[in-house]
C-alpha cells in the first residue's frame, strides 16, 4: 500500500492570526518589551497554523496554534495540541532533535486558541531535500532516523491511546476499538458511505483478544514521515536536525506507528531500528493488528479528503485491501 497527500484546508484549519495577536502571544512568552523583527507563516503541515518569528535580541522561534474553534475536527484530532504538549517531557530524552518548549499557553485567554512556542531548529524538510541527497547520504539518514524511533518507541506508559491525564485505556483491545467505533461514527455524521466497514468492525470484536498488544504501551509519535524531519548538510554530510510534530503522539506499540504499514522504508532505516516491524514481516497476531493500523489510516485519510475537497478513492481502495487481508488472516 502507499500513501497520497491531502492538501490542508488552511482557510478552516490554519486560520492565520492577526498582526497584534502574534505581538501579544511573543509579549506573554517572552516579555511585555518584546518587538518583532520579522514573522512569516510556514505551509508545512495539515494542522495547527504555524509562524517562525525572530523577536528583537532573540533566536528565532516557531509558534504553533491549534484550529479555531470553528474547525471541522474528527474525533481523533481533538486536543492535539494539548497532546503534544503532555508528552513532550519524555519525548524530550531522546536528545536535542527534539526543539524545546520554550512557553505553553492552554489558557485561550491571551490567545482564543492553545499556542505554545517552540526553539526553532536548523535546517530543510527532509523530503523536499531528498532529491539532492546522494544515496549513500540518505541511508545513513535513515540509519540515523531508525535510531532516533528506536529510542522514542522505547519510553514506556502506563495506558493506551491518548496521552492526556485521565484518558487511555488499561486494554489496548478497548482503545483500539473505540477508535474504530469513533471513526464509524464520524464517517457516518459526514455520510461518507465506506463499503465493508460494518464488517471489518464486527470481525474485530470477534477477535477482541488478538487485538491486545504483547508488550506494555510504548510511546508512539504519530506522524513519523520525512515532511516531519528537518535535516543539514555541512561538508558534504546529511545529519537529522529535527523531528517535529508530535501531536498525533499515543500510547501504544510500536507497528502502529502508520509510516511502518503505508510507507516504503529502507533496509538502513530497519537496521538502526533493531528489527523490521513492515507488515510483510509480520505474522500471526502482530500481522493481524498491522492491517488493523493500515486500516485506520484508510478510514482517517476518507475523512482527510472529504474536508479538503479531494477524491478519496485511493484511501477507499487502501480500506478495501486492508479489510481483504483480515479477512484472509481469520478465515
Amino acid at each position: 500500500m502507499g500513501f497520497v497527500r491531502v492538501a490542508g484546508h488552511e482557510s478552516v484549519l490554519r486560520a492565520p492570526l492577526a498582526p497584534d495577536a502574534i505581538d501579544a502571544a511573543c509579549r506573554q512568552a517572552f516579555g511585555s518589551d518584546t518587538r518583532i523583527v520579522s514573522c512569516e507563516p510556514i505551509r508545512h503541515g495539515r494542522f495547527n497554523t504555524t509562524y517562525r518569528i525572530i523577536p528583537d535580541g532573540r533566536d528565532p522561534v516557531i509558534l504553533r496554534v491549534s484550529p479555531p474553534a470553528r474547525a471541522p475536527l474528527f474525533r481523533h484530532e481533538h486536543k492535539l495540541l494539548l497532546r503534544e504538549a503532555a508528552v513532550h517531557a519524555r519525548l524530550a530524552r531522546i536528545g536535542p532533535v527534539i526543539p524545546r518548549v520554550l512557553h505553553l499557553d492552554l489558557s485561550c485567554t491571551t490567545l482564543p486558541r492553545p499556542f505554545l512556542f517552540l526553539e526553532c531548529r536548523p535546517g530543510t524538510v527532509w523530503d523536499d531535500s531528498a532529491a539532492r541527497i546522494p544515496p549513500a547520504q540518505a541511508a545513513a539518514l535513515w540509519r540515523a532516523f531508525g535510531g532516533h524511533v528506536r529510542k522514542i518507541h522505547a519510553i514506556t506508559g502506563e495506558r493506551f491511546g491518548s496521552p492526556l491525564p485521565g484518558e487511555g485505556r488499561s486494554s489496548h483491545a478497548d482503545w483500539l476499538l473505540a477508535l474504530f467505533e469513533d471513526l464509524a461514527t464520524d464517517l457516518e455524521e459526514r455520510k461518507l458511505l465506506v463499503p465493508g466497514l460494518t464488517e471489518f468492525r464486527r470481525a474485530l470484536a470477534a477477535r477482541r483478544a488478538r487485538l491486545e498488544a504483547d508488550e506494555p504501551p510504548r510511546l508512539i509519535h504519530g506522524d513519523l514521515w520525512p515532511r516531519n524531519v528537518l535535516v543539514t548538510e555541512e561538508g558534504g554530510v546529511w545529519r537529522i536536525s529535527a523531528i517535529l510534530d508530535a501531536e498525533r503522539a499515543f500510547w501504544g506499540e510500536p507497528a502502529a506507528e502508520w509510516i511502518f504499514s503505508h510507507l516504503a522504508i529502507p533496509s538502513a532505516f530497519w537496521e538502526a531500528y533493531g528489527a523490521d516491524l513492515s507488515p510483510a514481516r509480520l505474522c500471526g497476531d502482530a500481522l493481524l493488528r498491522a492491517r488493523v493500523y493500515q486500516a485506520r489510516g484508510a478510514l482517517q485519510l476518507i475523512l482527510e479528503c472529504w474536508r479538503a475537497g479531494t477524491s478519496a478513492a485511493f484511501a477507499q481502495a487502501n480500506f478495501r485491501a486492508s479489510a481483504l487481508a483480515l479477512q484472509a488472516l481469520h478465515s
